[in-house]
């Protein structure tokens, strides 16, 4: 994190305004002395303007025995949820490999609405429903979407995602990042 940071030119106090994390919680984080949330990682992608995946290279969540041909079975994956746990997101690729996209097996549950603070500028999302059905907001615009339906929108913008079913709704999202 630290590289990433003296890359773009910022200082702590930058980065603090820019991701929301005080300052001391990212002096722990630099320094080993804490290990950030899986919602921190994403504050701090947004205020580096960097993919999220890779805040994550050269751990050990990027290692994997051959890289060029990996399987992830459906039972494994790390899965980030909310606090509740009605919202969960299955990472399905190597964090850290810059080759691949970034794609999530969302499932939410029903009645499940999950507010998403802006990603960094040029961040979009693709989001194809598998199961159910969903609601999505993204600035001013929203859209229902079906099994088999899918959008494309602009994710630099607050953001949301709602079931409002009454079964679980499964969906598959790739972020995509614009160059600088």
């Amino acid at each position: 994190m630290a590289q990433l940071r003296a890359q773009r030119g910022l200082d702590l106090e930058s980065l603090a305004r820019r991701s929301g994390i005080r300052v001391d919680l990212l002096e722990a984080l630099e320094g080993g002395h804490a290990v950030p949330s899986l919602r921190a990682i994403w504050h701090l992608a947004t205020g580096l303007e960097v993919p999220f995946g890779a805040l994550l290279a050269h751990t050990m969540l990027s290692v994997a025995g051959d890289p060029d041909f990996r399987v992830q079975r459906a039972a494994r994956g790390r899965v980030i949820a909310s606090g509740d746990n009605r919202f969960r997101s299955r990472v399905l690729y190597l964090e850290g490999d810059p080759r691949a996209p970034e794609v999530y097996d969302l499932t939410l549950e029903a009645g499940c609405i999950e507010p998403a603070e802006a990603h960094a500028p040029e961040t979009f999302e693709h989001i194809v429903v598998t199961q159910g059905a969903m609601i999505v907001r993204a600035g001013t615009s929203e859209t229902r979407l079906e099994a088999g339906d899918n959008v494309f929108f602009r994710a630099d913008v607050p953001h949301s995602y709602e079931n409002p079913g009454m079964d679980p709704t499964r969906a598959l999202l790739v972020m995509s990042y614009g160059h600088r």
